[in-house]
């Protein structure tokens, strides 16, 4: 296991954050997750050459912070010229399959947080603009949720190491492809521009306009300094905000998802000038209910995001049990607060309101992907074109 955790650290120290010499970096972590933080600080001074600070956490409030320092003495360090940051979590603080009392927890903010819920705040004058990564430890709970109850240590391991490529040297080569690909996807989507989106699946339809003044998102992200990283991985998606009131049609759920810790399965949904105005489970409807009720824009459709259905994540995780892993398992269509890297030029209230953004304390990521699974563009110069057919993109 120690091998797989220093591959998974040099991961992130290669393609995530992409250090450099001179790297500040800055470790958030709970003390569950604190082993691998200071393995993760150890290997990051071997790169940096400068010292890293581990802040230990305890449900967000600062613990303590102290450095781990390289082998070279200060004065042979060299300059600081960058800030990083790197959240660890561990992928059990999100209670799954839990008994949950709706009515308390949509009123109390912290406890949507637990759930993994919560939009980003839209604080325009306030985006981060240094490199940071969020980085998942595996854990037992969440392993049994994909693989049964009885799941072991090695299991665990097995499946996380999988969906990282850690079980191959060229687990790094392969994540920097991956976000070359991405990124070639990522040009040809914001070159077609501004355009209308259908997807049509087994049995329903669904079509919403692209938010004017916004670009397609994800992969790696570019600073104004042209330094690159990637936020999270494993990454297979792209994602796009939608004009909140433009969806119209019927979608259904191809895979089962957690709702406030509710398994919902055999979901089905009819959207009508962008907002959810009825909605069938087989199981989980009173989730689906109660999540509506958090607020006006929970119901509204925001947002769209596009991953290949033949992909390890898509084979493996059977299910959408975790938020981290929501958007890289397949396509999905995301109801609540819109995504803040699809903005381009909007600098106050009046410019989001104008893309006819989605404002919602709240989001929810609802698999759509499978083999039947086709989305194509309307151009504003009414040329089609073929986005994604049999659930795998066409770009």
């Amino acid at each position: 296991m120690e091998l797989l955790l220093k591959r998974y650290a040099q991961l992130i120290i290669d393609v995530q954050l992409k250090l450099t010499e001179g790297d500040s970096l800055s470790i958030n972590t709970e003390a569950i997750t604190m082993h691998f933080a200071r393995l993760l600080a150890r290997q990051a001074c071997l790169t940096t050459r400068q010292s890293v600070t581990i802040v230990e956490t305890n449900h967000g409030k600062v613990v303590q912070a102290y450095p781990i320092e390289p082998e070279e003495k200060e004065i042979f360090r060299p300059p600081v010229h960058t800030s990083v940051m790197c959240h660890l979590f561990d992928l059990d603080t999100i209670p799954y399959r839990t008994d949950t009392d709706f009515a308390s927890v949509v009123g109390e903010v912290t406890a949507i947080a637990k759930f993994g819920h919560l939009s980003d705040p839209v604080f325009l004058d306030r985006r981060i603009a240094v490199p940071w990564a969020n980085v998942p430890y595996p854990g037992l709970t969440w392993a049994a949720g994909l693989l049964g109850r009885t799941a072991t240590e090695e299991e665990m391991w097995n499946l996380f190491s999988m969906l990282y490529r850690l079980d191959s040297g060229w687990n790094v080569s392969f994540w920097e492809e991956q976000g070359n690909v991405l990124e070639y996807r990522k040009k040809a989507l914001n070159k077609l521009g501004h355009g209308r989106f259908t997807f049509v699946s087994d049995g329903w339809q669904l079509e919403a306009e692209l938010a004017r003044d916004t670009l397609w998102a994800g992969g790696r992200t570019t600073l104004a300094s042209k330094r690159y990283f990637i936020p999270t991985l494993p990454v297979q998606s792209l994602h796009a905000a939608l004009d909140c009131t433009s969806a119209n049609g019927t979608f259904a759920s191809s895979r089962s998802f957690y709702v406030l810790g509710t398994e919902v399965t055999g979901a089905w949904f009819t959207v009508k000038n962008g907002e959810v105005i009825d909605w069938q489970a087989d199981a989980g409807k009173e989730a689906l209910a109660a999540f509506f009720s958090i607020d006006e824009g929970a119901r509204h459709v925001s947002e769209i995001a596009l991953a290949d259905n033949d992909t390890i994540e898509s084979r493996y995780l059977e299910k959408s049990i975790h938020p981290h892993f929501a958007k890289e398992i397949t396509a999905t269509i995301i109801l609540g607060g819109f995504s803040l890297d699809t903005l381009t030029t909007h600098s106050n209230d009046d410019d989001i309101k104008q893309s006819k953004l989605n404002e919602s304390l709240v989001r929810l990521e609802i698999p759509v992907g499978d083999t039947h699974l086709s989305t194509s563009l309307r151009t504003d110069d009414e040329q089609i074109h073929e986005i994604m057919i049999e659930g795998i993109y066409n770009l």
